[in-house]
């Protein structure tokens, strides 16, 4: 795989034109303007998917077009419609084209704004539980107002991409939060409409202030340092909140479930976990694809880390790309604030 990286539609296109051929493909990710002017004249062979941000061979951008291309013949695409259930069959013969080989692993891109994203993990259920799974959800530059995904002219929902390739492959998922010690019981939630209206049987947003200790007027403003943990099998997904609603109710960007216990979260030093995070991962990079929440890079932007955090990731492998998501997925759970990384080896093929 190769990343790619233009800086306006017109260039994106020519190249497209040029290379995107039966042996070539391309995934490639901008903002909104710039997918709808690219879907115009975009070849079947790309896939494009509306961003909140891009990541590029030079960092963290905004308003460019990253991507990446691969061999045709190493993935198979699938659309996923709504709901994902009536995607099932194409799911599960692009699975067994690949099951057989231990470095497959599928990239999913979702809707950013329909909510589905637990919905449509809950169909890979005849998938090894160990099948590598990383994905986003589609933005749209923080107007949450509609995200776009095209397989060359035509859009659609969702998209999973199941690749094949001959390069051993790694994916890895990094929190800057960590636990503070304090869990709260969901007591009351709606699910379908990600809302938790009762912590601890008390109000949501009562509650949640009272164990951070600041007034319940300004509670929002700590949603960004503070989210809450889902935990599952020892290792925690980020459930960030999304708005106090007045009832005192909170809407969050992913599932709560009642009768479930989550954990306070705090922030931890960015390039540290970082610095912690690269050494988990392989010493032989080809590529890396990377995905960061919109709410992890807003927190990056105020405080002005991202420079930093360019400097180790572009020092561990300057082939690399990715985006700004409003949502990630890692093997069969969705969570934000997250990023997450797919690392592949040196030593397999190349477009």
């Amino acid at each position: 795989m190769r990343a790619v990286r233009f800086t306006h539609a017109d260039e994106a296109e020519r190249y497209l034109a040029a290379n995107a051929g039966e042996e070539r493909s391309f995934v490639l990710f901008a903002s909104v303007p710039q997918v709808q002017a690219l879907s115009a004249k975009a070849p079947v062979r790309a896939i494009l998917c509306s961003t909140a941000g891009e990541y590029t061979s030079q960092g963290y951008e905004e308003g460019v077009i990253s991507g990446f291309e691969y061999r045709t013949d190493e993935a198979e695409v699938v659309e996923i419609s709504s709901p994902p259930i009536r995607s099932l069959e194409r799911l599960e013969q692009a699975y067994k084209k690949v099951a057989v080989n231990p470095e497959a692993f599928m990239l999913l891109l979702c809707d950013g704004m329909s909510g589905s994203e637990e919905s449509i993990l809950s169909t890979f259920f005849p998938m090894a539980p160990d099948f590598k799974i990383i994905g986003g959800s589609a933005g749209d530059n923080l107007e949450f107002k509609e995200t776009f995904i095209f397989i060359g002219g035509r859009r659609v929902p969702n998209v999973a991409v199941l690749f094949s390739p001959s390069a051993r492959t790694h994916i890895l998922k990094e929190n800057i939060y960590a636990r503070t010690g304090t869990t709260l019981l969901v007591t009351q939630a709606d699910v379908l409409r990600r809302t938790v209206y009762t912590f601890n049987n008390e109000p949501a947003s009562a509650e949640y202030a009272r164990l951070l200790g600041v007034d319940e007027a300004e509670l929002a403003k700590h949603f960004i340092n503070h989210p809450l943990g889902k935990e599952y099998q020892n290792d925690i997904f980020i459930a960030s909140p999304m708005k106090v609603n007045e009832d005192r109710s909170i809407t969050f960007y992913c599932e709560l479930m009642a009768n479930t216990f989550v954990h306070l979260l705090k922030p931890e030093d960015p390039l540290e976990v970082l610095r912690q995070t690269l050494t988990r991962a392989p010493d032989n990079p080809s590529f890396v694809f990377s995905i960061h929440c919109i709410l992890r890079s807003l927190k990056l932007k105020q405080e002005d880390l991202w420079s930093g955090l360019d400097a180790q990731m572009l020092r561990y492998c300057r082939n690399t790309s990715g985006f700004v998501s409003y949502g990630e997925q890692y093997y069969r759970r969705h969570s934000n604030q997250t990023m997450v990384l797919l690392v592949l080896e040196e030593g397999g093929s190349t477009c």
